[in-house]
C-alpha cells in the first residue's frame, strides 16, 4: 500500500487560520516536513546532541554508579545475567562482548573494565537524544518542537546524572525511542515488517530495563490513533505484533529460568526474597504518589505543569491522535512505577515516561509561544530560554542534593586501596561500602565476605554473627569511616545496633578508620574506635543554607 502522510499538527482554532496570527515569512515552520530527513536537519539536533554529550562528560561518575552498575559491570565480565527482574540481558552481554573484544584486542584490564561500560554509555546520550528529536519530530512534523524535546531530556537532570553512568537509564531510552520511531513509521505507511520491526525492538527494550514494557499498550492503542480499521488484516497485523513483542521481552528470561542455566533460577528466587524484605521497609501505598509526583517534577518540571493543558488542546484540535496517544502512554508508563517500593527512593526511574511526554509538551509550548510573539523564530527563542533557564535552577539545586552520593561513588573507586591492607579471606564490615567489597571480589581481586547492610544486615543478631565467624576462625574487619554508616530512619537501626555490641568485643586498629574485631578475652586488642561518633552527621550544604537563611531572619 502506499505511505500516508503525517498529518500537520498546528494548534488553531477550527474557525481562524494560524496564517491571521502569524506573518507570511514565517509560515512555513520547516525547510523540509520530510520525517526521513534527519542529516538535512542536522542544524537542528546536533546542538542538543552535543550539548547532552558534552553534559555526560563534565558529569560523569567519579567511578561507575549507583551499586546497579557494579553489580552490572561484574555480571557483564563474567557473561551472566542478572538476577533482578528480567535480567537486563541485552544490556549485561552488550557490554560482555564488548569487554571480551577489548580485552583481547587492546588487553583491558577487568578492574578498568567499569570504564568501558561508562564510557560507552556516554557515547549513547546524544544517539538517544537524536533518536527522541526524531521521534518527536515525526509525530509534530516541526523541527522547532522536536528541538524543544530533545532539550528537555537533554537537560533533565536524571538524564545528566546518569549520562556518565554504567547504568541502563540512557540505553533503555534510546531502544525506546527508536522502536517508537520504527513501529510509527510502520503504522503511517502500512509496513507489516516496519510493524513487527518496531514491535520487537520494543520487546528487546524490555531485556535492558524492564519498564520498557510499560510501552507495551502502545501496539494496541497506536494502529487506531493512527487511522486503521478494524479490518481482519490490520487486526492480524495487531495481535503479531503483540506476540512478537512478548517473545522479543520475555523469551530470554525463560531460558534461563525455565532451563535453569548455571543455577539461574535459585538466585532470581533469592532476589525475590530480598526483595520482598525491601518491600517491608518501603511499603507500597497510595501515599507513595507524592514522592512519585515530586520525582516526576524534577525529572521534567515544564513537562508535568503544562501535560493538563497541552493535552487538552491536543484533543480540541486533533482528537485521538498519536502524538496525544503516546503522551497518555508515557503519562501511564510513569504513574505505574508507584507499584514498585524504589520509585519512592530513587526519581531516575521517572525518565521512563519522558519519551512519550516531550513531544507532546514541545509542540504545545512552541505554538503557544510563536502565538505570543506572532511569530515562529522568537516564539521558538522563547521557549527555548525558558527551558535552559529552568533547567540551570533545578540542576543546580539537583547537583547540591546529590553531592553527598556522587562523593560516595568516589569512595568506591578508592576502595580497594582499603581492601588491599587486609587478608583475602577476611569478613569485612564496609556499612554502605558493602557494595565496594562484592564488587572487588566479584571481579576476582580478593575473597572476602561481608556482614552487609540493608537486605542483608542480622537485624538482631549482629552479635551472634560475629560470634559465629570468630569461632570459625574468621577475621573480621570494621571500617568505622562516618561516611559509610547512616542515621536516618531506614538504615540508622543498623548504625546503633553496631554500637550496642560493641562492648562485648575487643578492637585493634588497622588504619585510620579501619579496626579488627577480637574477643573480648584478647587482652592484645586495646583500641577504642569511638563508634558512638558514627551517630553524628555534619549538616549537608542545604542545611548549611537554610540555617543561614534562618539565622538572617
Amino acid at each position: 500500500m502506499t505511505a500516508t502522510t503525517p498529518a500537520p499538527t498546528t494548534d488553531r482554532p477550527r474557525n481562524e487560520p494560524l496564517t491571521t496570527r502569524l506573518s507570511a515569512s514565517d509560515t512555513d515552520d520547516d525547510a523540509d516536513n520530510s520525517p526521513r530527513s534527519l542529516l538535512k536537519a542536522w542544524r537542528w539536533w546536533l546542538p542538543v546532541a552535543l550539548a547532552s554529550f558534552a553534559l555526560a562528560i563534565i558529569f560523569a561518575d567519579p567511578f561507575a554508579g549507583d551499586w546497579d552498575a557494579l553489580d552490572y559491570t561484574i555480571l557483564a565480565v563474567r557473561g551472566e545475567p542478572s538476577t533482578m527482574l528480567f535480567g537486563r540481558m541485552l544490556f549485561i552481554f552488550t557490554n560482555h562482548f564488548a569487554y571480551k573484544f577489548t580485552h583481547a584486542l587492546f588487553g583491558l584490564r577487568v578492574e578498568h573494565a567499569y570504564l568501558l561500560f561508562k564510557y560507552m554509555v556516554v557515547c549513547e546520550s546524544p544517539l538517544a537524544i537524536v533518536a527522541l528529536w526524531t521521534l518527536a519530530r515525526d509525530l509534530t512534523n516541526s523541527v522547532r518542537a522536536a528541538t524543544i524535546a530533545a532539550l528537555l531530556l537533554a537537560l533533565s537532570p536524571f538524564y545528566v546524572l546518569y549520562s556518565g553512568q554504567a547504568m541502563t537509564e540512557i540505553p533503555s531510552l534510546l531502544l525506546l525511542s527508536v522502536a517508537l520511531i520504527v513501529h510509527l513509521r510502520g503504522l503511517r505507511q502500512r509496513s507489516a515488517w516496519l510493524v513487527i520491526l518496531g514491535a520487537a525492538l520494543l520487546g528487546a527494550g524490555n531485556n535492558v530495563r524492564e519498564v520498557a514494557a510499560l510501552y507495551g499498550v502502545w501496539l494496541v492503542v497506536a494502529p487506531f490513533a493512527c487511522g486503521w480499521k478494524l479490518t481482519r488484516r490490520d487486526l492480524l497485523l495487531v495481535a503479531a505484533s503483540c506476540v512478537v513483542f512478548f517473545v522479543c521481552a520475555f523469551a530470554p528470561f525463560a531460558y534461563y529460568y525455565f532451563g535453569d542455566v548455571n543455577s539461574y533460577r535459585a538466585g532470581w528466587q533469592g532476589w525475590v526474597e530480598s526483595m520482598r524484605s525491601e518491600e517491608s521497609v518501603h511499603p507500597v501505598r497510595l501515599r507513595n504518589f507524592a514522592p512519585l509526583f515530586f520525582f516526576f517534577f524534577v525529572a521534567a518540571p515544564l513537562a508535568l505543569v503544562a501535560l493538563p493543558v497541552a493535552a487538552f488542546r491536543e484533543w480540541r484540535a486533533r482528537r485521538f491522535s498519536p502524538l496525544l496517544v503516546l503522551a497518555v502512554v508515557g503519562l501511564f508508563a510513569n504513574l505505574m512505577l508507584v507499584t514498585h517500593y524504589s520509585t519512592i527512593i530513587n526519581g531516575r526511574y521517572l525518565l521512563t515516561g519522558l519519551p512519550g511526554l516531550l513531544p507532546l509538551i514541545a509542540a504545545f509550548f512552541v505554538r503557544y509561544e510563536s502565538r505570543r510573539a506572532r511569530n515562529l523564530r522568537r516564539g521558538f527563542a522563547v521557549v527555548v530560554c525558558g527551558v535552559v533557564i529552568t533547567a540551570l535552577c533545578f540542576n543546580a539545586f539537583f547537583l547540591v542534593a546529590s553531592w553527598h552520593t556522587i562523593q560516595a561513588h568516589g569512595i568506591t573507586k578508592e576502595y580497594g586501596a582499603r581492601l588491599a591492607l587486609l587478608p583475602s579471606d577476611a569478613v569485612v564490615m564496609a556499612g554502605g561500602q558493602t557494595v565496594s567489597v562484592n564488587y572487588y571480589r566479584g571481579i576476582g581481586l580478593g575473597n572476602w565476605d561481608v556482614i552487609g547492610t540493608g537486605g542483608g544486615f542480622p537485624d538482631g543478631r549482629l552479635a551472634k554473627v560475629i560470634d559465629e565467624h570468630l569461632r570459625a576462625g574468621c577475621r573480621i574487619f570494621l571500617d568505622t569511616d562516618p561516611r559509610l554508616w547512616f542515621n536516618d530512619a531506614w538504615r540508622g537501626g543498623e548504625t546503633r545496633e553496631l554500637i550496642s555490641v560493641a562492648p562485648r568485643f575487643r578492637f585493634r586498629r588497622v588504619s585510620d578508620t579501619i579496626y579488627e574485631i577480637r574477643p573480648i578475652d584478647d587482652e592484645s586488642a586495646r583500641d577504642d574506635p569511638n563508634l558512638q561518633r558514627l551517630l553524628y552527621k555534619p549538616p549537608t550544604a542545604i542545611q548549611k543554607l537554610g540555617g543561614k537563611f534562618k539565622d538572617q531572619n
